[in-house]
Parts: C-alpha cells; sequence; structure tokens
C-alpha cells in the first residue's frame, strides 16, 4: 500500500467516526451536501468523471454511516 492510499484510508475512517458519534451537533446531510458541492465545483477535480468518481465514492462513504 502506498502511503499516499494509507493517508487517504486513515482520513476516510475519521470522518466515519466523526459522523457516527456526532449525530446530535452535526447534520449528516449537511455535510455530505457541502462535500458534494465541494466536489462539482471549482475547488473538486478537474474532470468530468473524476467528478463522477468522486461523487459516487462519496455516496459510498455516506451508506457506510448510516
Amino acid at each position: 500500500m502506498s502511503q499516499q492510499q494509507a493517508q487517504i484510508d486513515a482520513v476516510e475512517q475519521l470522518l466515519i467516526a466523526v459522523l457516527k458519534s456526532n449525530k446530535s451537533t452535526l447534520s449528516q446531510q449537511d455535510v455530505f451536501e457541502k462535500a458534494h458541492a465541494a466536489i462539482m465545483g471549482e475547488n473538486g477535480p478537474s474532470g468530468t468523471s473524476e467528478k463522477t468518481a468522486a461523487s459516487q465514492y462519496l455516496d459510498h462513504l455516506k451508506l457506510q454511516v448510516k
């Protein structure tokens, strides 16, 4: 596993843990909507296929939090 992949995996698990533990103070829906908007906006990935892949992965993460 590359260092970059290890970092991505760690951040992903951190995000899931935060979202699962702060349900009362954090609107998961708002967080995912803001993340989706960021992905699709100018600060997200540059290409259409990259934006689509990132959006699909965000949907996958959303299912992991439920």
